[in-house]
């Protein structure tokens, strides 16, 4: 694989001085080299030529030393000094012009060799954060390799992104200001020269290259010194075998030959040094130089983004432009995996764009590309690794996988894909630091884990970062905060979109929807779950949006747009209907307490209130409901050894279904209350009902069980408060993980026409600490009322209620954000809705609305007052026609004359079916005194 440098060339022992001295005299013989070299007929060398050697002799420095990159060297070899070719030399039929590059040797067997750092913001500000997009490269190590030119070599990649070191490294990050680079062993194991065709004797007859003959075209050479070793040279025999195999491709470099040479050496009897050149035709410009601009200081080259960058970036024709690029280099990956090719290697100092006014985008550099017959024959013993990688564009089932998997076995084509993710984000940041982490966020997490291991450390901080963009989203939240210090935040496609708005220095981010949607396809962190080449050049960035007829939404894959056609057809099945009234079944009479009979309740409750016939025991009107109370499903068998006392109704109201549950567990800890109300089926209602009592015993047994690591006894105020604090992020941890596991669970267990879905309101109670814990996705509700009553202006009481839940609507400014900054949209259809279609904003299941709703819940602690009270928990068919006030007035008063909880709530469903509600109704009565904790 090819590895673009601008590192000089250095031997083992050979000091970073050294190697800059003899960078330097290889400058000053340029000329002595070039003269020689017109006396050279094609393909020779003056070699014998004495007075050219012993003008050589004064300065040996001149001559580049190749290794093995190895920690010895090889005794056959330590001898050989091989000589610098200049521009103007003949290689066989072509003539250099001039060494563009020099290619970098990535390996894991490190010797001496010195380090290169790349340094983030300026030196006056060693703290900057790497929200910068420029950064900076040691002069010295640009003046390496130089030749005698007054600008350096082009920038070209290993200086950006590999780190020379003797140690393993297997991190990312150092600090703000530093940036780890991929080992860069053994010095170089070739270099890059542009070159004209001196030549055309034995050109095929198949060249379907027009200017073939003409004497202006240009080529690129690539000069590979495959004595090194065996890694070298099946890499420059992976590129040949890729290069006649991709003939023909619009955007594959274009590939020409290759043949062997033995390299003139010093010591006239040593055994000569063979070379490996590869030819291809002169591509242009690789993307890289295209989007950094060089600026020369006193002791270093500032690397920023370039005019083009930002004319790009601002101008009206620059979104054109970004999506081209994307384009055709999705174009040239489709064909690589049509033919079951990973290329392994995409990043810009690969991509090259040509320089004339065709605007041609084509794929190079294929020393780390693997299909099946490299596999097998052109990786070694070993196969592919990790070595022929760049770090920063590998995909993280490779970064963070524990041994040398070099790509996801049973998708590797999706390395390239999450490789061009990079690439999309690099180009519209305009820094190749995409995924660098703040300094401020760096300190909170070494000082989580400044127990750790560096290794663990240096992962936590690219995780944090990935986290951030929502592309890494815990599949344990639990472990993820127990070894890289990571909190679970709310993660959708709308966080994806702010963060980088917040981190482009123009602010702005990618403005189109769809290409927005198109690159978190690409940055998907499950490997299965990135989209495909194919699927993403008929995009609806690329090609449009596809067009639901009956709907007339607009959706960014054909594969969105059957996904919401399946669920119109699936609503359609379902034939739902609401009977608007039932007028057999509500009562016929409403009795106000002074005795007046009304013919509806409406009516009665109006005239209570308006004479203030209001009474402490009576605040609502009396009917007889025994027909209603007929319909009523039987409770499901009780819970009996719970803490508090409780019981349930359940009715299904105006609607032909039931989609509304309940799930009570208890266990020695805590006990365990849950209400669901489901919408589209039964199916992510039952599932969860099943699933998440055991679900939630487990990661409470394996969360908050966990012994804390304290080194103090201490039982001060601070280090209880501390203690607390930590117990509350884990209890926190527990119930989002729950959530999140079943939700996911029945995404995966459910079939693909299910597109149920429900809300959740869980409710914990701690025995022992006399405490609760309340969780809530959706608009169910769960309210506290303590045992203190205020007397209101007709004379009733009422309980002092407080909400523990929060109502997600669509409407509520935070939701709407999020929604719209996802991509979708509220409107309003009798009630606001996402996308037109869901009265929530939050829920369990919606397969098809997964994008824009979130299962994350809103979580309240509430520690329970000494005195008796209540907590009614209902779903929204409740609260729908009453108030909380309503439904604690209206629980307090049979509560004085009633202990039957089940006849409780059996009247609450009723009085809000009485009361016009259309929805399922389901309420949850849970009373504690003052002698209910446990010891």
């Amino acid at each position: 694989m090819s590895r673009w440098a601008l590192v000089g060339l250095a031997c083992a022992g050979v000091t970073a001085a050294a190697v800059h001295t003899k960078a330097m005299c290889i400058a000053t013989h340029h000329r002595v080299l070039f003269m020689q070299a017109l006396h050279l007929s094609s393909g020779q060398c003056r070699a014998d030529d004495e007075t050219y050697w012993s003008d050589l002799n004064a300065g040996t420095n001149s001559l580049q030393t190749y290794v093995p990159p190895r920690a010895h060297v090889r005794p056959n070899l330590a001898s050989n000094w091989a000589v610098a070719i200049a521009p103007g030399d003949a290689i066989q039929k072509y003539q250099l012009i001039e060494r563009t590059a020099v290619l970098g040797l990535c390996g894991h067997d490190a010797f001496e060799h010195p380090t290169s750092l790349v340094v983030v913001g300026d030196d006056d500000a060693p703290h900057a954060t790497t929200s910068s997009p420029s950064y900076r490269v040691p002069w010295t190590q640009m003046q390496l390799g130089m030749d005698g030119h007054d600008e350096p070599l082009l920038l070209e990649g290993p200086s950006l992104e590999y780190q020379c070191s003797t140690d393993h490294i297997e991190s990312i990050f150092v600090n703000q200001n530093y940036r780890l680079r991929k080992k860069f062993d053994g010095g170089a194991h070739g270099e890059v020269w542009r070159a004209i065709r001196t030549s055309y004797d034995d050109v095929d007859d198949d060249d379907d290259d027009n200017n073939a003959h003409e004497e202006t075209t240009s080529f690129v050479l690539k000069r590979m010194f495959v004595e090194l070793g065996e890694a070298t040279h099946l890499s420059g025999q992976r590129e040949v075998h890729f290069g006649h195999q991709l003939r023909g491709e619009p955007h594959v470099a274009r590939f020409v030959e290759s043949f062997y040479r033995d390299s003139v050496v010093v010591d006239a009897n040593a055994t000569s040094l063979q070379e490996l050149w590869l030819v291809f035709y002169d591509e242009g410009i690789s993307l890289r130089h295209y989007m950094y601009s060089k600026t020369k200081s006193h002791m270093s080259v500032l690397v920023e983004p370039s005019l083009f960058w930002k004319r790009m970036r601002l101008e009206d024709d620059g979104a054109g432009v970004y999506k081209e690029i994307l384009r055709q280099l999705l174009e040239a990956v489709a064909v690589l995996h049509d033919q079951g090719i990973t290329h392994r290697d995409i990043k810009p100092s690969n991509i090259l764009i040509s320089q004339d006014d065709n605007f041609i985008v084509k794929l190079a550099d294929f020393g780390s590309a693997v299909d099946t017959f490299t596999h097998e024959h052109l990786y070694g013993a070993k196969g592919p690794s990790q070595a022929e990688e760049t770090r920063e564009y590998q995909p993280p089932e490779v970064l963070f996988h524990g041994d040398d998997v070099p790509y996801d076995y049973a998708a590797p084509t999706s390395y390239d894909l999450w490789s061009v993710g990079v690439v999309a984000l690099e180009l519209l940041l305009g820094s190749p630091h995409v995924f660098s982490i703040s300094s401020r966020a760096r300190a909170k997490v070494d000082l989580h884990l400044r127990d750790k291991s560096e290794a663990i450390r240096t992962k936590s901080y690219l995780l944090h970062v990935l986290t951030e963009f929502c592309i890494f989203q815990p599949p344990s939240l639990a472990r993820y905060h127990a070894d890289y210090a990571l909190v679970h935040r709310s993660c959708n496609f709308g966080t994806f979109n702010t963060t980088i708005q917040a981190r482009d220095p123009l602010g702005r981010g990618l403005t189109d929807p769809y290409g927005l949607h198109l690159l978190w396809q690409l940055l998907q962190w499950d490997p299965a779950k990135r989209i495909s080449a194919r699927e993403a050049l008929v995009h609806a960035y690329f090609q449009g949006p596809y067009v639901c007829n009956e709907t007339g939404r607009h959706f960014p894959t054909e594969a969105d747009l059957v996904l919401h056609q399946a669920f119109l057809h699936t609503k359609r099945t379902l034939h739902r209907s609401f009977v608007l009234q039932r007028h057999d079944d509500l009562p016929d009479e409403y009795f106000c307490s002074c005795g007046r009979a009304f013919s509806s309740v409406d009516a009665c409750n109006r005239h209570l209130h308006a004479r203030r016939h209001a009474t402490p025991e009576q605040s609502t009107c009396r009917y007889a409901a025994a027909k209603l109370r007929e319909q009523l499903p039987p409770p499901r068998p009780v819970v009996d050894s719970t803490a508090f006392a409780h019981g349930h109704a359940m009715f299904n109201g105006r609607r032909r279904y039931m989609e509304d549950t309940i799930a009570i567990e208890s266990h020695p800890a805590y006990d365990l209350y849950v209400v669901l109300d489901g919408h589209m089926g039964l199916g992510a209602a039952t599932f969860v009902r099943q699933h998440i009592g055991a679900t939630f015993a487990l990661l409470f047994a394996d969360i908050v069980g966990r012994p804390a690591n304290s080194s103090s006894n201490s039982s001060t105020s601070s280090t209880t408060s501390k203690a607390q604090q930590r117990q509350r992020l884990l209890e926190d941890l527990a119930l989002r993980q729950t959530l999140a596991d079943v939700h996911a669970a029945f995404l995966a267990h459910a079939d693909d026409g299910d597109f149920s879905g429900t809300t959740c309101t869980l409710v914990v109670h701690f025995r022992h600490d006399r405490r609760l814990v309340v969780a809530n996705v959706g608009d169910s509700r769960a309210v506290l009322y303590t045992d203190g009553m205020d007397h209101t202006q007709d004379n009733s009481r009422r309980a002092h209620g407080v909400q523990l839940t929060q109502d997600h609507s669509p409407h509520d400014p935070g939701e709407r954000r999020r929604i719209e900054s996802s991509g979708g949209f509220v409107s309003f259809v009798g009630v606001w809705r996402v996308m037109g279609q869901l009265a929530v904003s939050r829920s369990l299941g919606d397969r098809h609305l997964s994008q824009y709703v979130s299962c994350d819940p809103t979580i309240y602690h509430v520690a329970l007052p000494p005195s008796s009270g209540f907590v009614v928990v209902a779903s929204d068919g409740v609260w729908e026609s009453m108030t909380s006030a309503d439904v604690g007035q209206f629980v307090s008063e049979r509560l004085r004359t009633d202990a039957d909880l089940y006849e409780i709530a059996a009247d609450v469903v009723v009085e809000a079916f009485v009361r016009g509600s259309s929805d399922n109704l389901l309420a949850l009565i849970i009373v504690f005194d003052d002698s209910s904790s446990e010891d």
